[in-house]
């Protein structure tokens, strides 16, 4: 393939991709040199191209795009995964991901990509996209996920405005997931779940196995402000009053 055929079919793409497609590596290695003096190429970090050429001349970069790119087993998560399965309520400017091979945090046009920890074998889902398929932690490993760590999704409210805002999720497959982290993450799933009842069609068995895995607690959902809420029958410390959490819930 010829050097400027590539730049005009590939948005983001590795140097060590574009080399292996080249009819001529050395003459590729020279356009390039000076593609990215021109600013038809952009580097995004070390090995990481992006083009502005052609239909990509000012075009947006989806930051799942660039992520597949560099890493193609990553698995975007927390508050970037609410973003994909189109639930999160505030636009974000960081992109989390889970990734065995990227270890360092990067930015590349006002986007921080955040490493949260390796892959660990968490369920995952393809979201189509316009480029591809994103690939992003389930709708359950998300809810798990963003009530585990709400300052990786935007803060205890965002986490749990985005986490109740899906219209169907599988209760048992996240019943099992809750259970398996351990009592905390029992606490905070069986909370929302009781929350989302009815939308959600949770039956009371999911429920008493979700607090039958309980220890003597107390747990927490994110940082306190003032004197925060309580939920006793999850032994659960919540960020604000139960008044003001509740408000959170996305009822459909």
């Amino acid at each position: 393939m010829k050097f400027t055929d590539y730049i005009n079919s590939h948005h983001a793409f590795t140097t060590a991709r574009l080399m292996s497609a080249m009819d001529s590596p050395n003459a590729a290695e020279e356009q390039l040199r000076l593609a990215v003096k021109s600013g038809s190429v952009e580097r995004a970090r070390r090995g990481v191209l992006v083009s502005n050429h052609g239909r990509y001349q000012d075009a947006p970069l989806d930051p799942a795009e660039l992520l597949a790119a560099l890493d193609p087993a990553a698995i975007l998560s927390h508050h970037s995964a609410l973003g994909a399965w189109g639930v999160a309520h505030d636009a974000g400017f960081t992109c989390r991901f889970r990734s065995d091979s990227i270890r360092s945090a990067f930015t590349f046009r006002g986007v921080s990509y955040e490493p949260c920890g390796p892959l660990g074998g968490v369920p995952v889902a393809g979201v189509r996209a316009s480029w591809g398929r994103r690939r992003v932690t389930t709708r359950e490993q998300t809810v798990l996920d963003c009530l585990g760590r709400p300052h990786f999704s935007g803060g205890a409210e965002e986490a749990v405005r985005g986490a109740s805002a899906f219209v169907w999720l599988d209760v048992n497959a996240l019943t099992r997931l809750a259970v398996s982290a351990g009592p905390s993450a029992a606490a905070r799933t069986g909370w929302l779940l009781e929350q989302k009842q009815d939308d959600w069609h949770v039956g009371e068995e999911a429920l008493t196995r979700l607090q039958a895995a309980l220890s003597r607690g107390p747990y927490r959902l994110g940082r306190v402000q003032g004197e925060g809420g309580w939920s006793a029958r999850w032994r659960l410390v919540l960020p604000e009053s139960n008044e003001e959490v509740a408000s959170w819930i996305t009822h459909t």
